[in-house]
């Protein structure tokens, strides 16, 4: 099998392990594990706040663009995960926003079994467009949240960071509503290129237009860096692009296989899978010092390893090697030392993606009607549940920066769509509108 545009022998075994690119059938399914208690690994997941918005009226803006503003605050609050949005009557809601959300007027929801009424007002002029925000306690009308925020670009910029300030002012945790994905989307005529999008999937921006195989982009916020694996000149090559800049430069390509590439989550070591130009193809884990710009390898099993997902605090790699035959997960110290395997349910589990508070591994499993699901497990390995079901395939889950929902592939009948859940299968939706199919998508890690 061959690359893209390329003359590179690509390891069918290695196209395997991806898990996305192409499937491996499995056939057999031993005991399975112990379930993962979903009350002790998705304990953030439910609705914690129920509130309401209220218009507070605009200034020299369109009544459309005024409507999409109120719109987009009150879909991000949802998005969040973090509240449930009340509808108000109207009456109410026009006499609040006649009195700009007084203290008295806030007062007068409190018997409605809210936890806060949140207010905006937009106001546009020569110095850019205004959201002026608010958020009151309808129990006695103190205010929780005041703040003005000014744009000379697209609105939704203001929106996503209002919402950001009220997940935190209720919550303590940072929002995403102001954060990125990356993913790889396939062409209208041939080959996949870079794009990058909201966190709401709306926002979508073309980065590259190489028009050839890519996938596996891993996200450096700190260093404003998205690398992945390209085979631009033909050949599977880890490049880097600058998103300050736009512009790119090579990485790792080193003859045979550069591919998979993962960060830190300080940005400071850059983890990957190498072949080195064995004949085999056979790829072993490699880390990158973004200081002394060194190589070390970390694995020496002589089998594929690759996939390599830092844990939070980058004292741990999770990887996918087939060295006990197939595809599983393992984990070993980020010295490559202490390596054991952590997957024992079926022939099939790879994509590992390490959530961001450390607890939980989420990766991509095979059913029993062997169709690639998503699946968590401990960093263990002693327990692991399956969160995705029905019809198509699954593949390539990350995580939000916050930890609460999983973003990935889901394929139906050979077009892939990127979807988002809870941890407990709840809010599941398609996220985006790109016309055609996408693969590895990743979250920008704050």
């Amino acid at each position: 099998m061959r690359g893209s545009g390329g003359n590179m022998p690509f390891s069918r075994t290695v196209w395997l392990l991806i898990g996305g690119l192409f499937l491996w059938f499995c056939w057999n399914v031993p005991e399975r594990a112990d379930a993962v208690n979903l009350n002790v690994i998705t304990n953030q997941t439910a609705l914690f706040f129920k509130v309401s918005y209220v218009p507070l009226g605009a200034r020299n803006l369109l009544p459309s663009d005024v409507r999409y503003v109120n719109h987009l605050i009150a879909k991000d609050l949802e998005e969040s995960g973090y509240f449930e949005m009340v509808p108000l009557d109207q009456k109410v809601e026009a006499s609040l926003a006649n009195m700009l959300l007084t203290g008295e007027s806030a007062r007068q929801l409190g018997g409605v079994g809210i936890e806060g009424v949140i207010g905006a007002q937009l106001i546009k002029d020569e110095l850019g467009t205004h959201l002026v925000g608010i958020v009151r306690d309808p129990l006695n009308g103190s205010v929780l949240l005041s703040r003005k925020y000014t744009t000379t670009g697209n609105v939704r910029v203001v929106v996503h960071r209002f919402v950001d300030d009220i997940v935190f002012q209720f919550t303590g945790f940072k929002g995403v509503a102001d954060g990125r994905i990356a993913f790889v989307g396939k062409n209208r005529r041939r080959g996949y290129d870079l794009y990058v999008m909201d966190f709401d999937g709306e926002g979508i921006h073309r980065l590259t237009w190489d028009r050839v195989l890519a996938y596996t982009p891993a996200w450096s916020l700190h260093k404003h860096l998205i690398v992945y694996t390209s085979y631009l000149h033909g050949v599977p090559q880890i490049l880097a692009y600058d998103l300050s800049t736009g512009h790119r430069k090579p990485l790792a390509r080193f003859p045979g296989l550069n591919i998979t590439p993962g960060f830190s989550r300080d940005g400071e070591k850059l983890a990957m899978a190498l072949s080195k130009s064995q004949v085999s193809q056979n790829t072993e884990i490699y880390a990158y010092g973004e200081r002394d710009k060194r190589f070390y390898r970390l694995t020496f099993s002589h089998s594929n390893n690759l996939s390599p997902s830092w844990s939070p605090d980058g004292s741990q790699i999770a990887f996918v090697s087939d060295r006990d035959g197939h595809p599983q997960i393992f984990v070993m110290d980020s010295d490559g030392s202490n390596e054991h395997r952590i997957s024992f349910s079926g022939f099939y589990n790879v994509s590992p993606s390490w959530s961001p508070r450390g607890d939980v591994v989420a990766y991509v499993c095979m059913n029993e009607n062997h169709r690639p699901k998503i699946c968590l497990t401990t960093p263990t390995g002693d327990r692991y549940v399956q969160i995705t079901h029905g019809p198509g395939q699954d593949d390539s889950p990350d995580w939000s920066p916050d930890g609460r929902t999983i973003i990935f592939t889901h394929q139906v009948k050979g077009h892939s769509f990127i979807e988002k859940m809870f941890l407990d299968g709840t809010h599941l939706h398609r996220l985006g509108v790109f016309p055609h199919s996408v693969i590895t998508p990743v979250w920008a890690v704050h």
